[in-house]
């Protein structure tokens, strides 16, 4: 039997993770066998910085992963001179795979940004999902056939986005639940800690502008 307070979690993680999304792209080329990871319903964690962009054209890869995210931090100003229109999630992100969708030997996978609490989302699909998905398979028929951004179809852009998300180097998943250990030098060390600062304030920021706008 579901509980009251099960159900006012749920409820509250869906505010939170559903206000004020919006779609970034990654594009990238994927194997068989590493799309196939890709399950509808699938939860995936990813260790790393994700790079993704919010700029949406065109894509000379084989594969495009559509985010829907409201706390990717906002890293152009960072740029110099790429406009990649660069956004980056902290590390340790949870991901829900909504949609595997294929069209003109082009593929896109759909991958909704939970927060910390993940495991309500486990076996559940409501209709806003169901809506993500409806709107992202739109967006990709409108932009399959765009010219390609130029800044993202260089190699120095997608290099970036070789690594697929929630994968290990062995295209295994990532276990759900253990954290990343690192044992890098205590200057690469701190160049994590400041990068880790830098995302969270930025996270901060978004959730404020997300409540104010549900405000």
């Amino acid at each position: 039997m579901i509980k009251d307070e099960d159900i006012k979690l749920y409820e509250e993680t869906c505010g939170h993770i559903f206000s004020g999304l919006q779609m970034y792209v990654r594009d990238t080329f994927l194997d068989q066998e590493v799309e196939e990871k890709y399950i509808f319903g699938k939860l995936l964690r990813e260790p790393t910085y994700c790079d993704v962009s919010d700029r949406v054209g065109g894509m000379i890869t084989s594969h495009r992963y559509a985010i829907l995210s409201n706390r990717f931090v906002d890293f152009r100003t960072a740029e110099h001179g790429t406009n990649w229109g660069l956004h980056v999630c902290k590390r340790g992100s949870y991901f829900k795979v909504l949609d595997i969708y294929k069209l003109e030997n082009k593929t896109q996978i759909s991958i909704l940004h939970l927060d910390e609490n993940w495991r309500v989302f486990e076996n559940t699909m409501n209709n806003v999902e169901e809506n993500i998905i409806k709107m992202s398979r739109e967006r990709f028929e409108n932009k399959l056939n765009y010219p390609p951004i130029p800044e993202l179809a260089t190699k120095q852009w997608l290099t970036r986005l070789l690594h697929p998300i929630g994968l290990n180097i062995n295209y295994d998943y990532n276990s759900l639940f253990d954290e990343t250990l690192y044992n890098d030098s205590p200057e690469i060390l701190a160049q994590i800690e400041a990068m880790d600062s830098a995302i969270e304030k930025g996270v901060k920021l978004c959730e404020e502008r997300n409540q104010r706008k549900g405000d």
